[in-house]
């Protein structure tokens, strides 16, 4: 029994790590990267958020047109009232992307106009540091 048990945790272990981390374990930085970024988002600092995100953000979008989505977004969902953190998972692809450590990061939230929503945060390490490249709710 004892046996059985000690299988049960291990399996219930290696299951958890496989959810949060599929391609190797992430740092707390990473994390606190995701919720300054969401803080500042919050906060209303929109060209902040744009400035402290990835190139590969600032790549395939303008500061102007990312502000502009953002400000959609919200006037469609107003502001997140609360969230939870979801699920933090790495990959070492992205589609659409270069091969790099990347993090997804999601929150289910609630806004001011829908009860349940997504956030999604995609980061990457760039050096010694995570940085946004995608942001989104859904």
């Amino acid at each position: 029994m004892k046996q059985l048990s000690i299988f049960i945790v291990a399996l219930f272990l290696a299951l958890s790590l496989n959810t949060t981390s599929m391609a190797g374990f992430f740092s707390a930085e990473a994390l606190a990267t995701a919720e300054t970024f969401i803080t500042t988002i919050d906060s209303g600092d929109l060209q902040q958020a744009y400035f402290d995100s990835s190139e590969l953000l600032k790549l395939r979008n303008s500061e102007q047109e990312w502000v502009t989505e953002q400000e959609l977004i919200f006037k469609l969902l107003g502001t997140v009232q609360e969230r939870q953190l979801m699920t933090v998972r790495a990959r070492d692809s992205y589609p659409g992307l270069p091969d790099g450590n990347y993090l997804v990061v999601s929150y289910e939230c609630r806004t001011q106009h829908k009860a349940k929503a997504i956030e999604l945060l995609l980061l990457i390490e760039q050096g010694e540091e995570w940085r946004v490249c995608e942001y989104s709710i859904r």
